[in-house]
């Protein structure tokens, strides 16, 4: 199920990257040649439309789309990409991180009148988040855990599972939970903190709160909040160096969806969105070969008001590739050292 889900998590993602280039491509009289959905060797042929063929291609990664006339110095091709000036060029590398952002956005907007919000006071007996340094994590709880016991006393509700934690600041407790129908204990102390003027403990998870269903304007209101704040902290990561910690590789974003799915469908559209909304400003940094570089160049143009050459365009995607492979690297590192160190798969 973790497998699958990751598939159509990715594949949701990059689809809907490329359709942001093929629908910005086509409003621009610019020809498509191809269509595909997948990557890899073609595979079915769904059907021709107009200059246009849709693909289906083995692996369900996303997609991609191909243009007539892309390779620089192919200025001569009628409707051809390269012979478009610059800015229809810059239009159509940025309707693919547009359409991220978008579908991102979208995704937060509906969320609170199809599978709700975490926005109601009643929280479970379960764990829903565990924070990263903190006392639930050393002692392995993980998300989806249901506290069945805490020293003896069978707990019934979020309730009661919180008042017993608040009130036992530096008192070691001996916890039961279930855990994918089994029964494992853990011996935890909660930390003290003040809040509100009062000392409470806390082990550092969130409970599952219960999911309310709200109107429209109040779901594209969660929307609208939840988009801006994960821009702010997008901006404030990729300016810092805590941006070693925040991204992730394949078996990152594998183990997110496995914990996403442990949350539930809210657990997994918030994934979904998140990860749309990153995908968009990854792929607006100058980094040539992605969107971002791209742009840089065709903003070049536009400014010296002639096209750089073909020979400057293979130099920079020389250095972007480069670039791209570096990064891959590194992230590929981070991604086995926390496997190595079991913050995977939890």
């Amino acid at each position: 199920m973790t497998a699958l889900a990751a598939i159509v998590l990715l594949g949701t993602l990059v689809f809907f990257h490329e359709l942001g280039h093929f629908t910005m491509a086509k409003a621009l009289k610019i020809r498509v040649e191809e269509f595909a959905w997948g990557f890899g060797p073609k595979w079915i042929r769904l059907f021709k439309r107009g200059d246009t063929e849709y693909t289906i291609h083995p692996v369900p990664l996303g997609g991609f789309v191909k243009l007539a006339g892309a390779e620089p110095g192919e200025v001569g091709l009628p409707n051809g990409f390269q012979s478009k000036p610059w800015w229809s060029r810059f239009l159509v590398y940025l309707a693919g991180p547009f359409a991220s952002f978008l579908l991102g956005y979208v995704i937060f907007c509906t969320m609170g009148f199809t599978v709700g919000l975490p926005i109601s006071r009643n929280v479970e007996n379960r764990v829903d988040l565990v924070m990263p340094g903190s006392e639930a994590e050393r002692v392995g709880l993980r998300t989806g855990d249901e506290i069945m016991k805490i020293n003896g006393k069978t707990i019934k509700s979020g309730e009661d599972m919180l008042t017993i934690v608040h009130d036992s600041a530096n008192k070691r407790l001996h916890i039961v939970i279930r855990r994918e129908g089994r029964l494992v204990s853990v011996d935890a102390t909660p930390k003290p903190r003040k809040v509100g003027g009062k000392v409470i403990g806390l082990l550092g998870f969130a409970p599952k709160q219960e999911l309310e269903r709200v109107g429209l304007r109040d779901s594209f209101r969660y929307g609208n909040q939840a988009t801006l704040a994960f821009a702010a902290v997008m901006v404030k990561v990729l300016s810092s160096r805590e941006v070693k910690d925040a991204v992730g590789g394949p078996l990152s974003i594998v183990d997110a969806t496995y914990t996403s799915l442990k949350r539930g469908p809210n657990g997994y559209l918030q994934l979904m969105g998140i990860l749309s909304l990153s995908f968009a400003f990854v792929n607006m940094l100058p980094i040539f070969v992605v969107d971002g570089g791209q742009m840089v160049l065709l903003l070049v143009e536009g400014l010296k008001r002639r096209r750089l050459s073909p020979k400057t365009w293979e130099v920079t995607q020389k250095i972007g590739l480069t670039m791209i492979a570096i990064i891959i690297i590194l992230i590929m590192y981070l991604d086995l050292n926390r496997l190595v160190d079991n913050k995977l798969f939890r």
